[in-house]
């Protein structure tokens, strides 16, 4: 949650952002509540058990939190959350138009949970995914819970309240850009080195198969050609004598068929005047006698071209040795399969090299990367060492104004020797309650009323340093009293004039602070209990909040103690 608020710094601030109202439908307890919230400081009061978490549990659905089908107190209706907020303190239309959403200064979040599962969110009515309203949610609203108290012994958590105090905001998002190129740039690079790596191996072998196709110097249609030669020369004898007896037959023999054809076209010739047809025949025997003197000048031409010739068998059948040994080598079919294995090598010896220039350019942005998140991690350094011992300082002044008499407080800061998505540093909040005792790590030496308060010091802080966004308190006051229950209304109230401070509390000192009282009970119907939330009037929150004071029964006391606790606060 925090690095979302850090997110919506990064946002020009011209007011604040308000919650205007909440509206929940079918919510665990919750059948239907419908409440008008006001600028300043907010408390929420009930009793244990009556829905006060349920009531934060229904405004986490409109921050993208789980959704529990099981929450739905009716299962044949869907169970909907819908927020209200106004928005026109933030310059957050370049937000609306990069998410392609439409803006107005005035916003709904909307959460539906249906019975079988099945979630939608909508931002003005507009269908979004759950990731986009968790990221708009950052920008609106800090919920601190338990939970969020927890988060407080993180190094991570730490260092971004570091950064939130010494305003390295900007440097930082600038850093994270170049951390996340530089991890790409690393995954790129393993990729690219392992199949370098792989292409090595088979760079050898790959340059003695293109040797081996470049010297055979193949040419296409070369083998279709060669076969076709051997043919003819391996059967020249053969071939000579039957195209040499077809010349005879044709054209020398005594019955020679031209000769015998010519006779009969010159006895057709005759006829021509007696037979109409005649004319017709004897041109069609002269088409068949010049085709056949055609055919026996080419077969002479042919029969005297074929030589049986032993060298030039020799020769061709050691050239189509070659050619088969490697159609039989690289598994392919013909000269035109070799040709193509050829060209698929060089492209894959080709490729070999642009690995190399790929990861030669990939180097030089890593190191410019690098040198680029050194002067900015330097830079994000000092500010975080000029800003180490104010925060300290700031720290203990009001833990000690929360009744820690003797707190220590110290912001350890060591290199980390490594990049990080928070820069170079290691950052830890070290912190000790009593005197003399030496300061450890938070969640290990700090009990839960120490945790919240140095948590809400930190809030406090921040919320004077840097402008946060609504901020939602469940019951950090757990465990407090007296007179360091009353300075942490002062605090919460001195927040919500610079901010929308909501805090649910059982302390009548922060109830008796807040500018709107609200408060959450149970009812029972005829079907089953339901909770119920409303805004007390005046008399109503004497009443509430002596009944804080005094338990069950109210007393004249307690009544004349809540009017003066809310007379203190002007409430």
């Amino acid at each position: 949650m925090f690095q979302n608020i850090r997110l919506c710094w990064k946002i020009k601030r011209i007011d604040r952002i308000m919650i205007e109202s909440i509206g929940v439908r079918n919510y665990a307890l919750i059948d239907k509540t419908d409440i008008e919230l006001e600028k300043g400081f907010t408390v929420i009061t009930g009793e244990t058990g009556a829905g006060k978490s349920i009531l934060l549990g229904a405004i986490g659905l409109t921050l993208g939190q789980r959704a529990d089908v099981s929450a739905l107190s009716d299962k044949s209706k869907k169970c909907i959350v819908e927020i209200t907020y106004h928005v026109g303190g933030y310059a957050l239309r370049e937000w609306f138009e990069e998410n392609e959403l439409d803006y107005s200064e005035e916003v709904i979040v909307r959460r539906e949970i249906s019975a079988d599962g099945k979630s939608r969110c909508f931002i003005n009515d507009t269908p979004v995914s759950n990731k986009l309203l968790k990221e708009f949610g950052g920008y609106l609203i800090d919920i601190h819970s338990q939970h969020q108290s927890l988060l407080l012994g993180q190094p991570e958590y730490q260092i971004n309240m570091l950064d939130a105090f010494c305003g390295s905001g900007e440097l930082l998002s600038v850093y994270q850009e170049k951390f996340n190129r530089r991890k790409q740039c690393l995954t790129a690079l393993k990729s690219l080195r392992e199949s370098a790596r792989d292409a090595d191996k088979e760079k050898e072998y790959l340059g003695f198969q293109l040797a081996q196709l470049e010297e055979a110097q193949l040419k296409k249609g070369e083998q279709e050609e060669l076969e076709g030669e051997l043919a003819v020369l391996s059967h020249a004898e053969t071939i000579k004598s039957v195209l040499s007896r077809l010349v005879f037959d044709l054209r020398d023999a005594d019955q020679a068929i031209v000769t015998v054809l010519k006779n009969s076209r010159n006895s057709l010739a005759s006829l021509k005047e007696m037979v109409k047809e005649a004319t017709e025949y004897g041109a069609r025997l002269d088409s068949v006698i010049l085709e056949l003197k055609d055919l026996a000048e080419e077969s002479e031409h042919k029969a005297e071209d074929v030589e049986y010739n032993p060298r030039r068998i020799e020769a061709i059948n050691e050239r189509l040795s070659v050619i088969y040994d490697l159609i039989f080598k690289y598994k392919v079919e013909d000269v035109e399969g070799l040709l193509a294995l050829k060209e698929e090598i060089a492209r894959k010896l080709e490729g070999i090299q642009g690995y190399s220039d790929k990861i030669e350019v990939l180097e030089k942005e890593l190191a410019g990367l690098e040198k680029e998140m050194d002067e900015l991690s330097g830079k994000i350094h000092e500010l975080r060492e000029h800003s180490r011992e104010p925060l300290c300082e700031y720290m203990k002044s009001l833990l000690v104004e929360l009744g820690i008499r003797h707190p220590e407080f110290v912001v350890s800061m060591v290199p980390s020797g490594e990049y990080t998505f928070t820069g170079k540093d290691e950052v830890k909040f070290l912190f000790a309650a009593n005197k003399n005792q030496k300061p450890g790590e938070i969640a290990k030496v700090a009990s839960g009323g120490e945790i919240s308060r140095v948590m809400l010091s930190l809030k406090y802080i921040l919320s004077k340093t840097k402008r946060l966004p609504v901020i939602v308190f469940d019951e950090i006051d757990t465990g407090l009293s007296g007179e360091v229950a009353h300075r942490m209304a002062q605090m919460m109230r001195e927040m919500a004039t610079r901010m929308q401070v909501i805090s649910i509390s059982h302390l009548p000192q922060i109830a008796s602070a807040g500018s709107c009282h609200l408060k959450v009970y149970k009812e029972d119907n005829s079907e089953h209990t339901v909770s119920r939330i409303r805004k007390l009037d005046a008399e109503e929150r004497i009443r509430e909040v002596a009944g804080m004071i005094s338990g069950s029964e109210i007393t004249a006391v307690a009544v004349e103690a809540a009017r003066n606790l809310l007379g203190q606060q002007g409430g």
